[in-house]
């Protein structure tokens, strides 16, 4: 009984590192620093990374198969539930102001799931953010019309 037992222990702990991104992980604290980033959203086919900063995105944006681009790219998580983006934020050339702080490790998003295998990548938790520029009504009005050239 105790071999089962012990067995069933190996098996969890096996599924749970196979699966860890599914589990909180520890990002190794925040860093000191806080700072204003304005980022893009990136509409990747993968559940990848997805917000990145037009600097990063005019330096990379050329290149043939995207890796320097995705590792210039970060995650965004809030700091607070009551901070989470909307579902009309986070469209094609929206703009959006965050304030915050790295975590010192790449990690993924506090309540981040995916069934692909994504990279980690580094994560920004921002406190506040202020929309600059939402394309919301734009990409719903092509989607609606089927119009999906840009």
């Amino acid at each position: 009984m105790k071999i089962l037992a012990f067995l069933m222990l190996i098996i969890v702990l096996a599924i749970a590192v196979r699966y860890s991104r599914y589990f909180p992980d520890d990002k190794g604290g925040l860093e000191d620093k806080i700072q204003t980033l304005e980022l893009t959203p990136m509409l990747w086919a993968c559940d990848c990374t997805d917000w990145v900063t037009d600097e990063d995105y005019e330096k990379y944006y050329d290149d043939i198969d995207d890796t320097l681009l995705a590792r210039n790219c970060v995650f965004v998580e809030p700091a607070s539930p009551l901070l989470k983006l909307p579902d009309t934020l986070g469209h094609f050339k929206d703009r959006i102001k965050f304030t915050g702080q790295f975590y010192k490790e790449k990690g993924f998003p506090e309540g981040y799931s995916s069934v692909q295998d994504p990279e980690k990548a580094r994560v920004f938790r921002y406190t506040t953010y202020e929309v600059i520029r939402s394309n919301y009504a734009q990409s719903t009005e092509l989607l609606k019309n089927k119009a999906y050239s840009f």
